[in-house]
């Protein structure tokens, strides 16, 4: 489980952060909501935690009940790092493979070195777009 939340964590850096492909792959979308979640969750986590002292009623357990949130509000930046990490790990769709060979093909004629994979993952693909967006800058994104 840890190297798949590493494995999340390495494809959210790797991503490029470009909007246009969240025309193509809900990943964009993904590792923005992420991204949020990582830095909302700790403060509704401390608010929920607070918040019971402010509607203390004895007959309630409002203590486990804020305390259950807080542990669920923290744990969805991991649901989402596990879930990027199954995504990098998993091969890409036939959808997406054509475009991994066309890059793949223009940077190898532009001299640039790229390991040949049998089976290209999406981690495979968020390098090569991220190559992409070195070699390239915003004009490749802005084609498509």
């Amino acid at each position: 489980m840890y190297q798949t939340l590493q494995a999340g964590q390495h494809y959210l850096n790797t991503y490029p952060n470009q909007k246009k492909l969240s025309l193509f792959m809900p990943d964009y979308r993904l590792i923005r909501l992420i991204k949020f979640a990582s830095r909302a969750m700790p403060a509704f986590a401390c608010f929920a935690i607070s918040w019971q002292y402010f509607f203390n009623d004895p007959t309630q357990s409002i203590l486990a009940n804020a305390t259950l949130t807080a542990l669920f509000a923290l744990s969805i930046p991991f649901q989402g790092l596990f879930w990027l990490g199954r995504r990098a790990k998993s091969p890409l769709p036939l959808s997406l493979l054509e475009w991994y060979e066309t890059l793949r093909q223009k940077l190898i004629s532009e001299r640039h070195r790229i390991a040949d994979q049998a089976v290209p993952s999406y981690q495979d693909f968020a390098n090569l777009l991220h190559l992409v967006e070195k070699t390239w800058g915003n004009a490749y994104f802005d084609e498509l």
